[in-house]
C-alpha cells in the first residue's frame, strides 16, 4: 500500500535539488533501486521514483533553446493547439513544431503575434519567422516561478512571430482544439453578457482566458472559484452521470432481452451487467470532459483517481481509499514532477483527502445535515494549505459552497454539456439549452457581486507565517476535527489565542530587497515595524502586472499585513505600471509620486519633494529630489531617496541621468561630510550610459551596486562603460537579472549580509 507513496515521493523531492546528476550516475541508481527491491523495498521505491524524476528533467532541459540562440531570428514549421488568448495589443498561442521544420530538438512554443489583423486558430499549421527566449522567469521569495511552469507545460521556448514575408498559413488540420475553438467563439456571440460567457466557456471547455481579473478574485474571495471552472468536482460528477445513464441503460437492454428470449431456441440476447455497464460509460464520459477540457492538470488529477476507481470495479477488485489516494498521487507525479510547486496540486489533494478520511466520519448525521457539515470540514482542512501558499481566506465559502454546488453542478454544468452534445443533432436546441445556462450564471454573477467580505475580516492570516505558527494551525484543525467522543477540542481556543501572540518573524533591524522584476524596478524596505515600497514594477498588459504578480506575494511572504509607505518614482511604466495591482491588495498609508502624471487609484499621491524626511524604528528616510516639478525629462522627476542606518546610505535614485546626478552632488558631499559612507547603490536608470556619471560615482563611491534590469532586454542595460566604471572603484556589483532578487539585512552593530535568490532557492531549472 504504501509504494505508490514512496514512488510520489521520490518524483516530487527531486524539484527541491540544485542540480540534477550525470546520466551515468542516474543510471547506477537505477540499478541500485532495483536491486534493492527485495530486501528494501520501499526505499527502492523511493530511490526509482528519485531516478525517474532525474530523467524527466533531463529530457524536459534537454529539448529546450540553446543559450545561445535567444534574441535571434529561426523559421519554424508548426500547427497550433490549444486555444489562443487575444488582449489588446497580441494574440498568444501555443506551437507544436513539426520535427522536419528545424534541426533543433524543439517540442512546443509559446509565441506572441502582434497586430490586429492576425487571427490564428487551433489546427492552422503555419510557417512563421519568429524570435525566440530561453524559457526563463522571475525569482523572487514568494513568487510565482513561470520558468517552472513553462517546463510543466513543455515549453522549449517562448518568444514572438516577426514581421516577415515568409509568414504563411500553409494548411487546416483537424483537431480537437479546433473543435474547442469553435464552441468558444459560439459562447462569444452567445446573447448573454460577457462575465456569463466566460464563465460558461470555463466550465464547458475549461478556457480560463476570458474570465477578467476582477471576476476572478471576486470568486476566490467567496471559495466558489473551484466551482466555475473545470475541476475535479465537475470530473466526478460527470463520471458518476455516466455511470447512472451506463447503469440504466444496462438494465432497460436487460428488461428487453427477456421476452425476445422466451420466445427464440438460443439465447442471442443476453442480459448486460449494470454495474460494469456504468463503470464503462462513466470512464467515457470522464475522459470525454477532460478531452473538451484540454486535459488541463486538475482535469488530469481528478480523471486518474476516477480511472483507478473504475478500473478496480471493472477488475472485481477491492481497493482501500488509501490505495486510490496513493496510486492517483503516483499518477500525477509520473505526468507531472513539478506539481508539487503548485497551490492547486495541495487544494485539490486536500479537498480530495477530506472526503474520503473525513466524510465518513460524520456520515451518521442525517442526509440533510451532511452536506452543510462537508463543507465546514473542508473550509477548516484547506484553511491550511491557503496560510501556506498566501491565498486569500474565503470566510463565506461554506455558505456560498452550499448553495452554489448544487446551483452549478446540478443544473449550469449539464445544461452546458448537454448544449455541446445537441449541436450537430438540433442547433436551435443547444442554444436554448445555452441561453439557460446563461441566464443562471448572469443571475450567479450579479449575486455574488452584492456579497462583499467585510472590512474587519482578514484576507491572509494576521500572524506571521513561521513553522511555529503553521504547526499550531495544523494542531488546532485537528482538535476541532476530533470525532465525536474524543475530549479536547476545547484546547482549540488557547492555541487560536497564542497564534495572535507569535512573536513577528522579522528579527533584521534594516531589510532592503531589490525585487526581480524584468526591465524595471521595484526595491521593498523594511525595519522592524514598517514597510516602504519604492516603485512598482511595470505593467505588460490588463493580465498581468507586477504589483500585484510580485510584489505584493512577496510583501505576504514577509509577514507584511500592511504598508506604510509607497513611493513612485516617477509615471514611466517600468517603474508604476503595478499601481493599481499591488493597491489591490495594501493600501498604503503615505503615497508619494515624482511624476505629477503617476497613475491615481483609490487616491491621489502626494508630490514629492526635496527635504521630507520620517524616522523608523532608528533608520532615517530622506527626499534628495526633485526640488520642483519643472524637469523636462520625465526620467529626471524621479524621486531620490536617501536610507540612513547608524553611518550607512542607502541610495535609491530612481532613473535620474547625469544632469540630476551633477544637481546632488553638494547634498551627497555633505552627507559625506557627515561621516557617512554609501554602502549600498540602485544604479541609477538600470545602468544606462546616461547616468552613473564619474563625478557621481567620486562622490558616492558605493560598496555594493544592483542593477534591475530585463534578462537580455533590447536595452542592453547594464551599459559596459557604466559596470567598467563601478568595477575600477572596487565596488560589488549585483543584477536581478542574473541572480533574481537582492537582500540585504542588516544588523545591530551595522554588519550586512546580501543573499541572491537564484542562489539561495537554487533549482535545477535555472
Amino acid at each position: 500500500m504504501s509504494a505508490p507513496y514512496f514512488f510520489a515521493a521520490g518524483i516530487f523531492s527531486v524539484v527541491y535539488w540544485p542540480h540534477l546528476p550525470a546520466v551515468p550516475v542516474v543510471l547506477l541508481l537505477m540499478l541500485g533501486g532495483f536491486l534493492l527491491h527485495y530486501c528494501w523495498p520501499s526505499f527502492s521505491v523511493l530511490l526509482l521514483g528519485i531516478v525517474y524524476g532525474f530523467f524527466w528533467g533531463h529530457y524536459t532541459l534537454g529539448h529546450q533553446l540553446p543559450d545561445e540562440l535567444t534574441a535571434t531570428d529561426i523559421t519554424i514549421v508548426g500547427e497550433i493547439y490549444s486555444i489562443p488568448v487575444r488582449d489588446d495589443r497580441r494574440v498568444q498561442f501555443k506551437l507544436r513544431l513539426d520535427e522536419a521544420s528545424t534541426n533543433l530538438k524543439l517540442q512546443k512554443l509559446r509565441l506572441s503575434w502582434y497586430g490586429e489583423e492576425v487571427f490564428p486558430e487551433p489546427g492552422q499549421v503555419w510557417q512563421l519567422q519568429v524570435r525566440l527566449r530561453r524559457p526563463r522567469g522571475y525569482v523572487n521569495p514568494g513568487g510565482f516561478d513561470y520558468q517552472a511552469w513553462l517546463l510543466q507545460q513543455g515549453f522549449s521556448a517562448t518568444g514572438y512571430v516577426r514581421a516577415s514575408p515568409q509568414n504563411r498559413l500553409i494548411e487546416h488540420r483537424w483537431s480537437f482544439d479546433r473543435l474547442r475553438y469553435q464552441l468558444q467563439q459560439k459562447m462569444i456571440n452567445s446573447n448573454f453578457n460577457e462575465d456569463a460567457q466566460a464563465l460558461m466557456s470555463a466550465l464547458t471547455i475549461g478556457d480560463r482566458s476570458l474570465i477578467s481579473n476582477d471576476l476572478w478574485y471576486r470568486l476566490s474571495l467567496l471559495g466558489v472559484i473551484h466551482l466555475l471552472v473545470v475541476s475535479g468536482l465537475h470530473i466526478g460528477f460527470v463520471a458518476a452521470m455516466g455511470y447512472v445513464a451506463g447503469s440504466l441503460l444496462a438494465r432497460c437492454f436487460t428488461l428487453l432481452c427477456r421476452p425476445m428470449n422466451l420466445c427464440r431456441p438460443m439465447n442471442l440476447c443476453r442480459p448486460m451487467n449494470a454495474r460494469y455497464s456504468g463503470a464503462v460509460l462513466s470512464l467515457v464520459f470522464a475522459l470525454s470532459y477532460s478531452a473538451l477540457a484540454g486535459f488541463s492538470l486538475p482535469t488530469q488529477r481528478a480523471l486518474i483517481m476516477v480511472m483507478v476507481a473504475l478500473v478496480a470495479l471493472l477488475a472485481n477488485r477491492y481497493i482501500g481509499r488509501a490505495m486510490i489516494f496513493g496510486l492517483a498521487l503516483a499518477g500525477v507525479a509520473l505526468i507531472d514532477p513539478l506539481a508539487i510547486m503548485g497551490a492547486g496540486f495541495w487544494l485539490s489533494f486536500g479537498a480530495v483527502a477530506g472526503l474520503l478520511w473525513l466524510v465518513p466520519v460524520v456520515k451518521h448525521v442525517p442526509k440533510w445535515q451532511l452536506f452543510f457539515r462537508v463543507q465546514w470540514l473542508m473550509f477548516l482542512l484547506l484553511i491550511l494549505p491557503l496560510a501556506f501558499w498566501q491565498l486569500p481566506v474565503a470566510w463565506f465559502s461554506p455558505l456560498v459552497n452550499s448553495i452554489a454546488i448544487p446551483w452549478i453542478s446540478f443544473l449550469v454544468v449539464p445544461l452546458c454539456l448537454f448544449g455541446v452534445v445537441m449541436i450537430p443533432l438540433s442547433p436551435a436546441m443547444a442554444e436554448w439549452l445555452w441561453w439557460l445556462a446563461g441566464k443562471q450564471l448572469e443571475g450567479f454573477v450579479t449575486l455574488t457581486a452584492k456579497l462583499a467580505v467585510p472590512a474587519w475580516l482578514p484576507l491572509y492570516p494576521p500572524w506571521p507565517m513561521t513553522g511555529m505558527s503553521l504547526l499550531l494551525m495544523v494542531c488546532i484543525v485537528g482538535l476541532v476535527l476530533l470525532p465525536r467522543g474524543i475530549p479536547g477540542r476545547y484546547l482549540s481556543i488557547p492555541l487560536a489565542i497564542a497564534l495572535f501572540c507569535l512573536p513577528s518573524g522579522r528579527q533584521e533591524l534594516l531589510t532592503v530587497t531589490v525585487l526581480d522584476v524584468g526591465q524595471g524596478l521595484s526595491i521593498v524596505v523594511q525595519t522592524r515595524k514598517h514597510t516602504l515600497v519604492y516603485d512598482t514594477g511595470p505593467g505588460h498588459a490588463k493580465s498581468y502586472d507586477a504589483g500585484s504578480a510580485l510584489v505584493a506575494p512577496f510583501l505576504r511572504k514577509g509577514d507584511v499585513t500592511g504598508l506604510d509607505t509607497l513611493v513612485v518614482s516617477h509615471s514611466d511604466n517600468d517603474h508604476a505600471g503595478g499601481i493599481a495591482g499591488l493597491m489591490r491588495h495594501y493600501s498604503p498609508a503615505m503615497w508619494l509620486a515624482g511624476s505629477p502624471a503617476v497613475e491615481e487609484t483609490v487616491s491621489a499621491p502626494e508630490q514629492c519633494r526635496a527635504g521630507q524626511f520620517w524616522a523608523w524604528d532608528g533608520v532615517e528616510f530622506r527626499i534628495l529630489h526633485p526640488a520642483d516639478a519643472g524637469e523636462k525629462n520625465n526620467n529626471n522627476h524621479s524621486c531620490v531617496l536617501a536610507i540612513t542606518y547608524l553611518d550607512q546610505v542607502i541610495l535609491v535614485p530612481g532613473d535620474i541621468d547625469a544632469t540630476v546626478e551633477r544637481r546632488l552632488l553638494p547634498e551627497l558631499q555633505q552627507i559625506q561630510a557627515g561621516k557617512k559612507h554609501f554602502v549600498l547603490l540602485a544604479a541609477p536608470h538600470h545602468g544606462s550610459n546616461t547616468s552613473s556619471s564619474q563625478q557621481f560615482l567620486e562622490v558616492t563611491n558605493p560598496q555594493q551596486v544592483v542593477f534591475s534590469t530585463g534578462h537580455r532586454h533590447h536595452f542592453g542595460h547594464p551599459a559596459e562603460p557604466v559596470v567598467q566604471r563601478y568595477l575600477k572603484r572596487g565596488a560589488t556589483l549585483w543584477n536581478t537579472a542574473e541572480q533574481g532578487a537582492i537582500t540585504f539585512r542588516w544588523q545591530k552593530n551595522g554588519e550586512f549580509s546580501t543573499t541572491a535568490q537564484r542562489t539561495h532557492a537554487r533549482r535545477y531549472w535555472f
